[in-house]
């Protein structure tokens, strides 16, 4: 399994569906095979959650057209502690451009 071609069609799914980033918080594996089609053993899927929050925290992976109205913003930073922990709050991830 090329875990970086998963992180390259995952961030490419959330940069066209930037909406899918609850179901990735909420559902990692789940929506990470959804997206991608593959079955994921737990070792990938750190590695691939690993990748996109990489992409999230350098400006890499553009969230800046995400309707934050759409997101359940208390669910959704609920869920970031492990996903995307240590980013500093989710204003600087959203602001980006």
């Amino acid at each position: 399994m090329d875990v970086q071609a998963i992180i390259a069609q995952v961030s490419a799914a959330l940069a066209d569906a930037p909406e899918k980033l609850q179901d990735l918080v909420s559902d990692p594996k789940g929506t990470i095979e959804e997206l991608t089609g593959q079955e994921l053993g737990e070792g990938d899927l750190s590695q691939i959650v690993d990748g996109v929050k990489s992409g999230i925290a350098d400006g890499s992976l553009d969230l800046s057209g995400l309707d934050l109205g759409s997101l359940d913003l208390g669910k959704l930073a609920g869920g970031l502690g492990g996903l995307l922990g240590g980013l500093g709050g989710l204003g600087g991830i959203f602001g980006r451009k």
